[in-house]
């Protein structure tokens, strides 16, 4: 059995190595963006999120390889889940309406909301780490409010990707590919 479990673990450490390895210079500028944005965002404790905004930035676009995403079945492109955060309009809206720094957004039309989202990797940061803060302020624990970033009140299998996508950005570190 612990033979087994040994395996496993130097299984598991080799494929993370290697996912770290394979990481574009394009994926590891992303995802420093959203770590440096996320550490300038402290909610009303003094805590940062940039490792669970970059591990939700990687299970959400893969580091921005992936900037559309539930588009298939929706009547308009507004509707979209967008950006390296894979934020939607209607979510962007609501944040604005609860941070401040954030009301300007509430000028610009959906369709220029939309290409903001798509083409700006620290206002799509700076969205999502609000919300994330929001979520952490209104939920009763860390699994809720991270559970709640992609919908619902709980959802245990995007939660796991998103710890799992953590153990990567905790090697990135280490490794020095981001700071």
């Amino acid at each position: 059995m612990r033979f087994l479990l040994l395996i496993m673990t130097m299984t598991l450490s080799l494929l993370a190595t290697d996912v770290i390895h394979k990481m574009t210079p394009k994926q590891l500028h992303v995802l420093q963006a959203v770590r440096d944005v996320a550490k300038s965002i402290p909610d009303k404790n003094g805590k940062t999120y940039e490792n669970d905004m970059s591990a939700i930035c990687l299970t959400e676009s893969s580091a921005g390889n992936h900037i559309i995403g539930d588009f298939r079945h929706k009547k308009s492109f507004t509707k979209a889940s967008l950006g390296p955060m894979q934020i939607q309009v209607a979510t962007a809206r609501h944040i604005s309406q609860n941070v401040k720094k954030l009301r300007w957004l509430n000028k610009l039309s959906d369709v220029q909301l939309a290409g903001r989202l798509l083409g700006d990797i620290k206002l799509s940061a700076k969205i999502a780490t609000y919300y994330v803060i929001l979520l952490h302020e209104n939920r009763i624990d860390h699994f809720y409010a991270i559970s709640g970033y992609n919908g619902g009140l709980t959802n245990r299998p995007y939660y796991n990707r998103v710890m799992k996508n953590k153990d990567i950005v905790d090697r990135l570190i280490s490794a020095g590919k981001l700071s």
